[in-house]
């Protein structure tokens, strides 16, 4: 469902995403002045300038993808004899400040391995599923209520078999994408730490719901994942031209309400005035798209008689729902 906006939010300062930046460079080659028929064979607008890790970042994140996704199809079977019966959902690949990862993995279950390369990745799970999984290997029913608790040290124990069984999947879904190996290397924070970095890093996560609700999260410097090119052409870049070429951009917007689940036989039965209740109250905040990049937050209003959308808070890579 889309909103109109009632007020334009401040510009992000965060990393601009490869589709972001391919929109920015198709805006300045449409923005050039054309050349005259009677001069030398045509040349191809230069690109933007970019950073040596910037030019990592958007090599390797498609990368990341694939090896997500190819792993999120692999684990889902290991995944659900320990959990029970969940989804997983690949959610692609991000820029994060790996500084800011430190709180985050002290609350998973983490490992680190290495690549023929050298370079290391990072990965950690977390969630309910870290108790639900416990308590699943100590013959409980249920899952148990641990809904916004971190878990506790003897959970992160009990989970490690279910932790070591999901991440063994790893492995071939890696050699599909790269046909090279992993290593299982030793992990403690410092060394998880050092392997990130305090710069820019990349991170996947694949989402999983259901009987229960957890994330598992990879992380590795772009360096690992790039694809080795030449350097691309650079030029200084004129900051009067990126601001008239973007004003030029047509930017889709697009605000989510909800998403809901039916049965064939729910959907089949469907008429006018039935009634579908969605799974938010009606103060959450709802996500805010602007080309399938999550941007902000919002709250649904109504001014002058339509319905509008104004802005909650701004999201930040990494982060969940204020």
């Amino acid at each position: 469902m889309a909103f109109g906006l009632q007020s334009t939010p401040p510009v992000s300062d965060s990393s601009l995403d490869l589709a972001e930046l391919e929109s920015i460079q198709a805006a300045l080659r449409a923005a050039a002045p054309s050349r005259g028929t009677g001069t030398t064979a045509e040349v191809d607008a230069v690109p933007m300038p970019l950073l040596a890790s910037e030019r990592d970042a958007a090599s390797a994140r498609p990368n990341l993808t694939d090896v997500i996704a190819r792993w999120s199809r692999r684990m889902t079977r290991i995944v659900r004899s320990y959990l029970g019966e969940v989804d997983l959902t690949p959610m692609g690949a991000e820029v994060v400040d790996a500084a800011s990862l430190v709180d985050e993995l002290r609350s998973m279950w983490t490992a680190m391995v290495t690549t023929e390369r050298g370079g290391t990745l990072v990965i950690a799970i977390g969630g309910e599923l870290i108790e639900a999984g416990a308590a699943r290997r100590c013959g409980a029913a249920a899952t148990p209520e641990s809904a916004g608790r971190e878990p506790s040290a003897i959970a992160l124990k009990l989970f490690a078999p279910i932790g070591e069984a999901v991440l063994a999947t790893l492995e071939p879904a890696w050699n599909e994408a790269f046909r090279t190996t992993l290593t299982r290397a030793d992990s403690d924070a410092d060394k998880l730490v050092a392997a990130l970095g305090r710069d820019a890093a990349l991170a996947a996560t694949i989402m999983i719901t259901g009987s229960t609700a957890g994330r598992v999260r990879v992380f590795a410097r772009p360096e690992v994942l790039a694809s080795s090119s030449p350097p691309s052409p650079t030029v200084p870049a004129d900051a009067q031209a990126i601001a008239t070429a973007l004003g030029g951009v047509p930017v889709e917007v697009r605000v989510e309400l909800a998403t809901l689940r039916l049965r064939w036989s729910q959907l089949r039965a469907l008429a006018a005035g039935s009634q579908l209740t969605l799974p938010v109250f009606v103060d959450d905040p709802l996500p805010i798209y602007c080309g399938d990049v999550l941007k902000a937050w919002g709250r649904p209003v109504v001014t002058r008689g339509v319905l509008a959308v104004e802005i909650a808070a701004l999201h930040v890579p990494g982060g969940g729902r204020p």
